[in-house]
């Protein structure tokens, strides 16, 4: 078996010269995209295997031995996924010091400050590659740090601003275990209630969580509104019996990015209850790259804006900005952790930016 890698600007470039070398029968083990290159460079790669095609193996020298047959060394047996796997750690160590040493001075600084800050590595990369265009050497940090806030506050405007609530709204929320989707539901009812006067509704779809619309009901009692738990086949006209002069709050069940099955017949389930509005619930403490698998995974809920949880408990926002920035939704609401009863109903982008480049008073 022949394994190889071939890099070009795009990926039909790439499968290109895999045909050319490898010919029709190459199987295509994985592409990636090359994050940290050169400007110009190759930006995708494209790594396939084939068996020894008969033209190489008549022109392959083969190994003769008296005490064992002969065979290609092609021949070999070697997993293809285990030589995948070994490639990428590779070429994960051989760019990592390559990354960390491209930026120099307080380039490099504040490069170090946004990976820290838990921005995906090649949105970090990027962001201040471009910087690099606009500033000069004798630049100070401060300078740096203000032309990179404003760089993400302008890519965070153009997801939106938070979007109004209003009476007649049907407003899904869907999120991981653990995310405080159910929580931040009774805050907001909570809030619109006491503040904003209006009529509120709480429905459940939670079917497998005891604990779920226990939590939802306790809510209901609290704040003296309707309760609907919906059963296994939802049913729209429970809703449409609250008529229109409510905002109506609808829970969904937890679920996890394994259970791909599960997160598309709840999608289904969700969809026949036609909701206005459906809030993706993803706490601020999980690490970017569960927050991109999590939003990945939650597709077939059709999202229309992002919630964030426990903000006030870590400083490592970079994963919340770039969930932001790069689904292109806006952040509807951000919830505290130990604030009882706290959820932002404005969030404000450049706090979250103070946060992720590393102001010390961005929360206060």
């Amino acid at each position: 078996m022949i394994v190889k890698s071939f890099t070009a600007d795009t990926v039909a470039g790439a499968l290109k010269l895999v045909r050319t070398e490898l010919g029709g029968e190459a199987v295509i083990l994985k592409t990636r995209r090359l994050d940290a290159v050169p400007k110009g460079g190759p930006r995708v790669e494209v790594t396939a295997c084939v068996n020894q095609t008969p033209a190489a193996a008549a022109s392959t020298p083969v190994p003769t031995s008296a005490s064992s047959p002969t065979q290609p060394v092609s021949a070999l047996h070697i997993p293809a996924e285990s030589i995948v796997h070994k490639l990428d750690f590779l070429i994960d160590i051989l760019q990592m010091p390559v990354r960390k040493e491209t930026f120099a001075g307080n380039l490099g600084r504040i490069f170090a400050t946004l990976l820290k800050a838990d921005l995906p590595e090649s949105m970090a990369y990027d962001l201040v590659e471009r910087l690099a265009d606009r500033i000069n050497g004798d630049d100070d940090y401060a300078r740096i740090q203000m032309l990179t806030e404003e760089t993400l506050i302008s890519q965070l405007a153009k997801c939106g601003g938070a979007k109004a609530f209003h009476t007649g709204q049907r407003i899904a929320f869907v999120g991981a275990p653990g995310s405080g989707k159910t929580s931040l539901m009774g805050r907001l009812a909570g809030r619109l209630i006491t503040e904003k006067k209006l009529a509120v509704c709480l429905a459940s779809l939670s079917q497998t969580k005891v604990s779920a619309p226990e939590e939802l009901q306790s809510y209901a009692e609290l704040l003296d509104v309707d309760q609907v738990q919906m059963p296994r086949q939802p049913d729209q006209t429970l809703l449409d019996r609250q008529g229109v002069d409510k905002i109506i709050l609808i829970d969904t069940p937890a679920v996890h990015v394994p259970e791909s099955d599960v997160i598309k017949v709840a999608g289904e389930q969700l969809a026949r209850l036609h909701p206005d509005r459906v809030v993706g619930v993803f706490p601020a403490t999980m690490r970017s790259a569960d927050l991109f698998d999590y939003f990945r995974a939650f597709k077939p809920f059709k999202l229309t804006e992002l919630a964030f949880t426990m903000t006030d408990l870590t400083r490592r926002l970079g994963g919340v900005v770039a969930l932001a920035i790069q689904s292109g939704l806006p952040v509807t609401l951000l919830g505290n952790g130990h604030k009882a009863g706290s959820v932002d109903l404005t969030p404000d982008n450049r706090l979250l930016v103070r946060a992720l480049c590393g102001e010390e008073n961005s929360h206060e």
